[in-house]
């Protein structure tokens, strides 16, 4: 018994751990985003030139920034479609997981440039994010976040209560 141990023991382990190690190779990262949008998901995204635009989907309201002019403030409300839409966007990149402070690596500078701010709350978890998106990187993050922050943008744009606002005026 004790040399079939012997000769049995190694062999054990080494499987045992080859076992371990190819379950935690595959095991899909925890998405703090659970697949079922939480009652209490609402963010306040900040966008364009110096993030001067704000959709605030808890308070309901849009506010434009129209450059020389005071910035315009509207009642503003998403569809439950649009809202769920966004919510598995965000659960698609999950979005939880990037940095607070977004710096993707690129060489390419531009301007001027769009500043993102987002503020997510999701499921008693608040995630905020911050990029200046001056450096069109193409890194397969930036452009998922990018993606999902036109993507809301097109869905404002959309709504009649964003068409009824002023134009924003250029600076002279």
């Amino acid at each position: 018994m004790g040399k079939l141990f012997k000769r049995i023991f190694p062999l054990s382990f080494v499987l045992f751990i080859f076992m371990l190690t190819a379950c935690s190779i595959n095991k899909p990262k925890n998405n703090p985003l659970p697949e079922k949008m939480p009652s209490d998901f609402s963010f306040v995204l900040n966008y364009g030139v110096n993030a001067k635009n704000q959709l605030d989907t808890k308070k309901e309201t849009y506010t434009l920034d129209t450059a020389i002019k005071p910035t315009v403030i509207t009642n503003f409300k998403l569809s439950d479609d649009e809202i769920n839409d966004i919510y598995t966007s965000m659960r698609s990149i999950d979005i939880f997981n990037y940095p607070d402070n977004f710096y993707p690596d690129n060489n390419l500078m531009q301007m001027p440039f769009y500043t993102y701010s987002i503020k997510i709350i999701a499921n008693g978890k608040v995630k905020n994010i911050y990029w200046k998106d001056e450096n069109v990187s193409e890194s397969k993050d930036a452009v998922q976040l990018r993606d999902l922050f036109k993507k809301i943008h097109r869905i404002v744009a959309e709504k009649e209560e964003y068409k009824k606002m002023p134009p924003a005026q250029a600076y002279d």
